[in-house]
């Protein structure tokens, strides 16, 4: 069992990208907005990205929408650009045929996850100080696990996978890393990207189980009719896994780290298709220490949305 650490990918991490800032400026000081007028502000106080405020009132001018409390400005989200970095699944950027981005690495970065995907490859490159590329590797995201024998062959309708990861990543410090989403023939979409450490925490057991939190409603008027109202729902992951028990204070002092920090946790490499990989935070985490060298944890993952 594994976890990627993240990085906020703020303006100084994001080097380059093809998805422009649409429509929008940067908030001045000196400009009157009227109400449903939007900008974006960078530098904002424990946010990483690019940051969309929309004022609420007219003749709005000299208020800076970082330090209002709502009466002036609402909060938006993430910018297009930061959008795939904002910690938001469902928050997806679309382009037609790619999506690029350039990540210049402020820390060692061996661990790159995809959620709310939707395109036909992936492909990363790594290029280091002096500008050589060391490390090149695409994926084909087409699922083909349905096609079982000849009649599925000839009669599936092709889907693609909608996340994957990468391990081994070798971007250090001053490094640069390439993503390209592609989709020749369509729209490429995605949801969140996530780089950072990859810190292994265990050995995943048999008995880790995967389920969804729903959201959705679902009622009975007083006739007895369904009242279904379809929302969001959270994916779920119980691990189950053993360490080494002198490796207990470190797996402790690593979680304890990530508690409100939202990460990737995942079962393996080799158990992706299991769909035991998940971006969220943890719930609860136990470690029952066994005096015989192995012990058995136990960590509750909830998904973001």
């Amino acid at each position: 069992m594994k976890v990627i650490v993240p990085i906020d990918v703020t303006d100084t991490v994001l080097d380059a990208t093809n998805i422009p800032v649409t429509g929008l400026s940067a908030w001045d000081v000196g400009t009157t907005y009227a109400a449903g007028n939007q900008v974006y502000k960078e530098g904002v106080s424990g946010k990483p990205f690019q940051l969309v405020y929309e004022s609420v009132i007219s003749s709005n001018t000299g208020i800076d929408p970082e330090s209002d409390d709502g009466t002036n400005w609402i909060e938006i989200g993430a910018t297009d650009q930061y959008a795939a970095f904002d910690r938001k699944i469902s928050n997806t950027v679309e382009r037609a045929t790619e999506i690029t981005y350039t990540i210049a690495a402020p820390s060692q970065l061996t661990g790159i996850a995809f959620f709310g995907l939707e395109a036909e490859s992936l492909t990363i490159e790594v290029r280091d100080t002096g500008a050589q590329v060391i490390y090149s590797t695409t994926r084909d995201l087409v699922d083909s696990s349905e096609i079982v024998d000849w009649f599925t062959f000839f009669t599936w309708d092709p889907e693609f996978d909608t996340e994957t990861i990468f391990t081994s990543v070798p971007a250090y410090t001053g490094y640069e890393v390439d993503i390209t989403i592609s989709a020749p023939a369509g729209t490429a979409k995605i949801g969140q990207i996530v780089l950072g450490q990859l810190v292994n925490l265990g050995d995943t057991l048999s008995g880790t189980e995967i389920g969804i939190e729903d959201f959705s409603t679902k009622d009975r008027d007083q006739f007895g009719n369904a009242i279904i109202v379809e929302r969001p729902f959270a994916q779920t992951v119980d691990f189950f896994f053993k360490i080494p028990t002198g490796d207990g204070r470190r797996v402790q002092r690593t979680l304890s780290k990530l508690r409100a920090l939202p990460s990737v946790y995942f079962a393996g490499e080799d158990m992706e298709e299991f769909g035991t990989m998940v971006f969220g935070f943890f719930q609860d985490f136990s470690i029952p220490l066994d005096h015989g060298g192995t012990s058995f944890a136990t960590l509750e993952i909830e998904g973001l949305i």
